[in-house]
C-alpha cells in the first residue's frame, strides 16, 4: 500500500493505522486480503460513516449519537477510532416490542452502531448494505440482547463490484435470549460479514443462516464465531452459496464450547455450488469443545449442479437456463425459509439469476 498517494491516503492519521489493516498473512484473513483490496484506492477510508435509521413501529425508537468505546473492536478498530465519529446508539427498554428498525446509507466510511435490548424486549433489525462505486465501508455493530429478549437481524447486501466492505457484528446474549439472523450477499470487490456471537447466559437460542450469490470477480466472506459459556444453548447455522465466473466465496465458522456450556445442542453446515471451473470457494468449519455432555456437529459440501436433475428437467421441455435457475433457487431457498423478508430475498435471487446465467 505504499503506492497510495491521493489525498485520502496522505492523511497522517492513516499512516498510524496502515499496518493494522488485515492481510493474507493473518490466519483469520488469509482468504480475504483487505490490504490488497485497498490498493485500488477506494474512497472513504478516512471518512466517517453516516447511517440513516427508519423506524416503522407505533412507538418510535430513539437513535442517539453518544461517545462509545470502539478502540480495538476488531482488526479495523483503529480505523474506527481515528476516522469514525461517536457511535450511534439505540436502546430498547425492558419489555418493549420495538417493531422494525431499518438501517440504510451504509455507503461510505467508518462507523459504529451500538444497540441494546432490555429484558424481554423485541426488535427486528434490517440492514441495507448498498455501497457506492469505488468506496470503502467499515461498519461495526455491537449488540446487547438482554435476558428473555429477542432479536431478528436481516442483512441485505447489494454493492457495486468495485466496493470494499467490512461489516462486523458482536452480539452478546444473556439468559434465554434468542437471535434469528439471515444474511444475503452478492459480494463486491471484497466483502466480509463477520458475526461474533457471545452466548453468555443459560439457554440461548441462535439461528444464523446466510446465502451468497457471486458472479464476475466478486468476493464474499461469511465468517462466524460462536462462543458458548453457559448451559443449554441451541445453535443452528446453515450457509449456502453459489459462485460462477471468477468469483470467490469464503466460509469460516467456529463453535467454541467452553467447559461450562454443558447440554449444548449445535449444528453447523456450509453447502456451495461452483458453476465455473474458474470460481473458488474456501471453507473452514470448526468445532472446539471442552464440555463433555453436548451434541455438536458440522458439515461441508462443495460441488456442482446435479446434472441428472438438469437433464430430467430439459427432457420435459424446460430450457437449460430456466432449469439451472430453478435448481439454484431451490438450493438457496431452504436457508431463508424462516426469514421475515423471504419475499424480498426471493426477488433479489431472481434478479441475480436473470443477469448471471
Amino acid at each position: 500500500m505504499t503506492n497510495m498517494s491521493d489525498a485520502a491516503y496522505s492523511d497522517p492519521k492513516f499512516a498510524e493505522v496502515e499496518t493494522s489493516i488485515p492481510h493474507r498473512r493473518l490466519e483469520a484473513w488469509k482468504w480475504t486480503d483487505v490490504r490488497q483490496a485497498l490498493s485500488a484506492k477506494p474512497d472513504g477510508l478516512s471518512a466517517a460513516l453516516t447511517p440513516e435509521f427508519r423506524d416503522t413501529s407505533d412507538t418510535p425508537t430513539d437513535v442517539e449519537i453518544r461517545e462509545a468505546d470502539i478502540h480495538d473492536a476488531h482488526p479495523l478498530g483503529l480505523l474506527l477510532e481515528r476516522f469514525g465519529q461517536d457511535a450511534y446508539t439505540v436502546t430498547i427498554p425492558d419489555g418493549v416490542n420495538a417493531g422494525t428498525l431499518t438501517v440504510t446509507s451504509l455507503e461510505r466510511g467508518n462507523g459504529a452502531i451500538r444497540i441494546t435490548l432490555g429484558q424481554g424486549a423485541k426488535l427486528h433489525l434490517v440492514e441495507h448494505h448498498d455501497g457506492e462505486p469505488d468506496t470503502f465501508i467499515n461498519a461495526d455493530f455491537d449488540i446487547e440482547i438482554g435476558a428473555d429478549a429477542q432479536l431478528t437481524r436481516t442483512v441485505l447486501q447489494k454493492d457495486h463490484d468495485t466496493t470494499v466492505r467490512i461489516a462486523t457484528a458482536r452480539i452478546h446474549m444473556a439468559g434465554r435470549s434468542k437471535l434469528t439472523q439471515h444474511i444475503f450477499a452478492t459480494g463486491a470487490a471484497l466483502t466480509r460479514f463477520e458475526t461474533i456471537i457471545l452466548g453468555e447466559g443459560q439457554g440461548v437460542e441462535v439461528l444464523a443462516n446466510g446465502g451468497y450469490l457471486l458472479s464476475g470477480k466478486r468476493h464474499a466472506d461469511f465468517t462466524t464465531l460462536v462462543e458458548l459459556q453457559a448451559t443449554d444453548a441451541v445453535i443452528r447455522q446453515s450457509v449456502k452459496g453459489i459462485a460462477t465466473d471468477n468469483a470467490r466465496g469464503v466460509f469460516q465458522g467456529k463453535f467454541h464450547v467452553h467447559r461450562a456450556a454443558q447440554h449444548t445442542d449445535a449444528e453447523m453446515r456450509h453447502d456451495a455450488l461452483m458453476l465455473s471451473d474458474r470460481a473458488k470457494i474456501r471453507s473452514k468449519p470448526e468445532l472446539e469443545i471442552y464440555a463433555d455432555d453436548v451434541e455438536c456437529a458440522h458439515g461441508n459440501t462443495i460441488g456442482q449442479l446435479d446434472e441428472s436433475a438438469l437433464f430430467y428437467m430439459r427432457q420435459r421441455g424446460i430450457p437449460e437456463a430456466q432449469a439451472r435457475a430453478l435448481l439454484i433457487d431451490a438450493f438457496l431457498a431452504e436457508v431463508f425459509e424462516d426469514c421475515d423478508m423471504q419475499e424480498q430475498i426471493s426477488e433479489r435471487i431472481s434478479a441475480w439469476l436473470e443477469t448471471a446465467l
